[in-house]
């Protein structure tokens, strides 16, 4: 009944509004995509209707575990609620957009790798069924090129902003990764900067919990406890000395990691970020000042709220500007790798904090490989958390530009280089026929 009703609805459609013959119909595909890498079941529906075109997006819904009172993310629960979350969420959507056997999408989309591999495998099996069921191409993506690639993608702010040129750089900060990576193509990236121990938003996760913030997304919390503080002790906290402990009435001191030496050589032949100090910092000033666990004093909270985060930030700035040095323009001390680079992408969970922004925009020495301020690109702030349009539009520039697919052989990767994209095993090459019956393209 519900077919009969649905052509009844089609045939009435068409003769009320005299659509023109099948020649002149502009044809689309449309993109199914499924996230769940970590903690989010997500999922959205995308459309294209023509080769290099920023793809619309119909909708995407999201759902997301609520861990705040186990004080983090545990991967068997994280499992067990997208096992329990995925099918019923993509029954719901897909009844909604009239996605089924007889009218399914084009293409599939999943994330591959890396995170949790419960998570990953929830999704990742899912998605075979239905392109086995639906007959219809699957695309395994790899999650950190869905955040490097949303800065494609308009804006509510400008939606006629131009995206980035290759090559760009893109600071990827989220729950699980910190890099740096120089693109040149859909498929080549190379990590110029990556993390030594924990990723920054989860130093910032962990930092809110140690001040004893709550909630299911602590950075974001923290942010909004730090955007509260008066202006007067904003002003106040700005100026206050913490290179030592004698230096201030709080007894607080704070360093960034991984300090330039004075000669103005390079420490190291690595560059990397280091966020695990701040959080034992905060750790061992409460053992050693505070006598209980909590800090009962809201203004030294907020001091080390506010400190912590602009160090936190201060310390992505100072790595960033010793990799434009070290690969910029001055050919005596650097390789001009960045030499040419006009644009500069922000983009994962932590790029949705205003203040990390600001820095970046303020504080980056671009003058060290161009003559032209940089332009920046910052994901809508829907699209900095984890979410399925990321991952649909890096399946289809991967299905379009690389012409690749993915066996139904493959196996989740919980750890995955981005510069690694393509050596992994099961993709298959797509000829061009099949790319034009996927896609659909009435040029």
């Amino acid at each position: 009944m519900i077919l009969l009703k649905n052509r009844f609805t089609y045939k009435s459609i068409f003769q009320k509004s005299k659509l023109p013959s099948q020649s002149h119909v502009i044809r689309t595909y449309k993109v199914l995509a499924i996230e769940s890498s970590c903690d989010d079941s997500c999922i959205a529906l995308l459309e294209r209707t023509k080769p290099n075109q920023t793809p619309t997006i119909i909708d995407h819904t999201k759902k997301t575990l609520n861990s705040a009172a186990v004080g983090g993310i545990m991967p068997t629960a994280a499992y067990t609620y997208h096992m329990s979350t995925i099918a019923n969420m993509c029954i719901e959507f897909c009844s909604k957009h009239n996605l089924s056997a007889q009218t399914p999408p084009d293409l599939i989309c999943v994330t591959r790798g890396p995170g949790m591999a419960g998570s990953l495998s929830s999704s990742t099996e899912f998605a075979k069924g239905l392109s086995v069921a639906w007959n219809v191409p699957l695309i395994g993506v790899h999650h950190m090129l869905g955040h490097l690639l949303t800065s494609f993608l308009p804006t509510k702010e400008s939606e006629q902003k131009q995206p980035p040129n290759y090559p760009f750089l893109s600071l990827l900060c989220s729950g699980g990764h910190t890099m740096l990576v120089l693109s040149k193509s859909v498929s080549e990236h190379e990590i110029i900067i990556n993390v030594s121990d924990i990723a920054v938003g989860d130093s910032l996760d962990k930092c809110a919990r140690e001040l004893g913030l709550y909630g299911n997304m602590l950075g974001r919390e923290l942010e909004k406890f730090i955007n509260d503080i008066p202006i007067e002790e904003i002003e106040e906290f700005k100026i206050l000395p913490i290179d030592t402990r004698l230096s201030n009435k709080y007894n607080f001191k704070l360093t960034l990691p991984y300090q330039n030496p004075k000669n103005g050589k390079f420490q190291d032949d690595i560059i990397q970020f280091a966020f695990a100090q701040f959080l034992s910092n905060i750790q061992s000033y409460k053992k050693k000042f505070i006598n209980s666990n909590i800090i009962e004093d809201e203004k030294i909270k907020r001091m080390i709220a506010y400190k912590t985060q602009e160090y936190i930030f201060d310390h992505i700035i100072d790595r960033i500007n010793l990799a434009f040095k070290r690969h910029g323009l001055n050919r005596s001390k650097s390789d001009g790798k960045f030499i040419g680079v006009k644009d500069f992408v922000c983009s994962g969970g932590v790029a949705a904090n205003s203040r990390l922004r600001e820095k970046l925009f303020n504080n980056l020495n671009y003058n060290e490989i161009g003559s032209n301020p940089l332009n920046f690109h910052f994901p809508d702030l829907s699209l900095c958390t984890d979410n399925a349009v990321m991952i649909g539009y890096a399946g289809m520039e991967i299905f379009e530009k690389l012409k690749l697919k993915t066996n139904l052989n493959f196996i989740p990767i919980r750890k995955w280089p981005l510069n690694k994209l393509l050596s992994v095993e099961s993709w298959v090459q797509v000829n061009d026929d099949e790319i034009n019956r996927v896609c659909k393209y009435n040029l």
